[in-house]
């Protein structure tokens, strides 16, 4: 018999019973034990049994509540993420969050319609094939420097729409940490960005717009105070766009005004200016063909710039198949103006394939216009110069008119007077005014000589104004008393 087989039997839960008062007990299969010891050891292990059952119970009770809670805590989860999931979907913004190693598990469904994505196509790391290919090295860099600093952070990349179309987002995140420090999630927002960004581009190509053109002003006002051949002016120009632009050479066409055709007037190349006279251009047609099949008759018609992307499209004449063995591939045709009338063009080359934003184009066209401003002003300093070398040659001309004149005159007075004294009979004064007349013509030649060579009277050399003229009268007019 085991020591479990025995039980005090009660009249009522917990009760024990002493049969009849006489101190047995009864054990469990309804035997009776006299013995004192073994009634004391039955009543021991009955004890034992009841504490055992009692702790089961409260074990069974614990556990029951902790299962209760758990169920309680899971559920409050459950309706906590069904809240923080109908906050982020009714938030404007793409918001998602990760694991610690910086693997996405949850994406709003603002990002999942943005991107086209379904949430399950985008979790882990695959939402990285929305990166643009220019951002995503830098982005995945960025990223892995964050996750290992556990700070909050911040980087611009541009995300493709579900159309295929890219937009610049400003991606944000925050870690959740634990009481050690560690991360136990990453938060997450993406904010688009793409008008802030345009704004900055259109902004940063407007300083740089600005600032080529008063680098460029500045350094054609530098040129201007300091350089004394108007054509060189053409040339400093010509080279200060070829810098702006990293262009191979320039070309400059003008506009005939007599035929209406664009030939070429010079070039840029090899770092100085070569006009068409040059014997580079021996044998060419220097016009340029204007019917519609070729691609600059817009710029003439427009006054617009034209960009040629390859040349090697286009079909084939002399000058561009000069430029072919050059290497030059895209040349952008920016027009010039004139008082609003278009008088030319000036053709940027390049040895590679370029494209032109619209800011690109407006400095090009101010700097063309500073090339057609000094092409006007060499012109009309040519102008004046030879408008100065006419006037001067007149001046000479009266100048020497005038000293031969006057001489003349004082010769005819001298040869009046000796004719006189002549006829009156006065051989000898006669003869004083023959040599006067003689000196005269004599003075009045060097005199003329002198204004040629030296364009000053000799009579000024050694007296004033007032004095020459003095002297000259008493020359013209001295008699014998």
């Amino acid at each position: 018999m085991r020591a479990d087989d025995f039980f005090v039997p009660s009249k009522t839960k917990g009760d024990r019973l002493l049969s009849h008062g006489r101190g047995r007990v009864m054990d469990r299969s309804g035997g009776m034990v006299d013995d004192a010891g073994a009634k004391l050891k039955l009543l021991e292990q009955e004890l034992a049994h009841a504490r055992s059952e009692l702790d089961a119970s409260r074990k069974i009770s614990a556990q029951l509540t902790e299962e209760k809670e758990a169920l309680r805590i899971h559920a409050d989860r459950r309706q906590w993420e069904a809240g923080f999931r109908l906050a982020t979907d009714t938030t404007p913004g793409l918001i998602w969050f990760g694991r610690a190693d910086g693997s996405v598990e949850f994406l709003n469904s603002q990002w999942c319609a943005y991107t086209g994505l379904s949430m399950e196509e985008g979790l882990g790391w695959n939402w990285v094939s929305v990166i643009h290919p220019e951002d995503l090295p830098g982005l995945i860099e960025h990223w892995g420097e964050i996750i290992k600093s556990a700070r909050p952070d911040e980087h611009e990349a541009r995300m493709r729409r579900f159309d295929g179309a890219y937009r610049w987002f400003l991606l944000r995140c925050a870690p959740l940490l634990d009481e050690s420090g560690a991360v136990i999630r990453w938060y997450g927002t993406n904010t688009d960005i793409e008008e802030r960004k345009r704004v900055e581009q259109a902004l940063s190509a407007s300083e740089n717009v600005s600032r080529g053109q008063a680098e460029a002003l500045k350094s054609t006002l530098d040129a201007l105070a300091m350089e004394p051949v108007a054509d060189k002016l053409v040339e400093h120009v010509l080279r200060i766009i070829t810098e702006q632009f990293g262009a191979h050479s320039i070309s400059v066409w003008r506009r005939d005004p007599a035929t209406g055709m664009i030939g070429i007037e010079m070039a840029f190349e090899e770092g100085r200016v070569v006009t068409s006279a040059d014997p580079r251009f021996a044998g060419m047609d220097k016009w340029l063909p204007m019917e519609e099949r070729w691609p600059w008759p817009e710029v003439f018609r427009t006054g617009k710039p034209s960009l040629i992307e390859d040349i090697r499209t286009v079909p084939a004449f002399s000058l561009r198949d000069r430029l072919l063995p050059m290497g030059i591939i895209t040349v952008l045709l920016v027009p010039m103006f004139v008082a609003g009338h278009l008088e030319g063009a000036i053709g940027l080359r390049f040895v590679e394939k370029r494209v032109f934003g619209t800011e690109e184009m407006d400095l090009a066209q101010a700097l063309a216009n500073q090339v057609m401003l000094m092409i006007q002003f060499a012109r009309l300093s040519t102008q004046t110069r030879e408008t100065a070398v006419i006037a001067e040659r007149n001046r000479i001309a009266r100048d020497i008119h005038d000293t031969l004149a006057q001489g003349l005159t004082g010769v005819i007075v001298q040869l009046e007077a000796a004719e006189d004294a002549n006829l009156r009979g006065l051989s000898a004064e006669a003869g004083e005014h023959l040599d006067r007349a003689r000196r005269l013509a004599r003075e009045s030649l060097n005199e003329a000589r002198r204004s040629v060579h030296a364009l000053r009277p000799q009579a000024l050399a050694d007296s004033n104004l007032s004095g020459a003229l003095a002297e000259l009268f008493t020359k013209m007019t001295q008699e014998r008393a």
